[in-house]
């Protein structure tokens, strides 16, 4: 009887061993394969969800900024022009989110939006209080105007970036095929107003100073 070559035993090890790691392999790649449409998936998700709340900021920065008050009778028997909406606040719940679907960039001006709005806050609120006289606080209403207009186009375009670079369009469609309306354009146009008004007053007090 043939004896078996020593080297057959060895070549059939390593054979075996070779079949095991390419099974390691093949079932690694396809958990990491399956994990990376899961991310994908999420990251679309998150990414969208994201963009639906600073779309929904800016709308109510509109709504902020384009207002300048209406007249109402106080306590003391005087008119003075009383806002109609609230000054938007923005807030993060960070449990809800995965952080790590987010690409770097976006994620920083995500983080960072916070943080300007408290700033806008701070500096309208010390507008109010020494620079904004009664019946028609202009300067408070002016002051409000640009930060939350500029606050407002930051976070569309915050929202159009998460939204495109996820795959989808750059806007809500709206559901009335006639609404022409422009969110974008409001808020330029607001910024615009104010600024100009603000421009003629100060030309105003340079010319009744001299």
């Amino acid at each position: 009887m043939d004896e078996i070559p020593a080297s057959v035993p060895i070549i059939a090890a390593v054979i075996g061993a070779g079949a095991a790691l390419l099974g390691t392999a093949l079932s690694f790649g396809r958990d990491w394969f399956v994990q990376r449409l899961k991310d994908g998936e999420q990251r679309t998700f998150v990414a969208i969800r994201l963009a639906a709340e600073f779309e929904d900021f800016a709308i109510r920065c509109a709504l902020a900024a384009g207002d300048h008050g209406e007249p109402q009778i106080q306590s003391h028997g005087q008119e003075e022009y009383i806002a109609r909406y609230s000054t938007p606040k923005f807030e993060i719940i960070y449990s809800e989110y995965e952080w790590r679907l987010i690409p770097k960039d976006l994620l920083l001006r995500v983080l960072e939006m916070p943080h300007l709005v408290q700033r806008a806050h701070t500096s309208i609120a010390w507008v109010s209080e020494f620079c904004a006289d009664p019946p028609f606080y202009e300067a408070y209403y002016s002051e409000r105007s640009l930060k939350f207009g500029h606050l407002g186009l930051a976070a569309l375009k915050l929202a159009q970036d998460l939204r495109v670079r996820h795959g989808a369009t750059p806007v809500i469609a709206s559901i009335d095929p006639d609404d022409s309306y422009d969110l974008e354009s409001h808020l330029d146009e607001i910024i615009a107003d104010v600024s100009k008004s603000k421009h003629a007053a100060s030309k105003v007090t340079d010319v009744t100073d001299f």
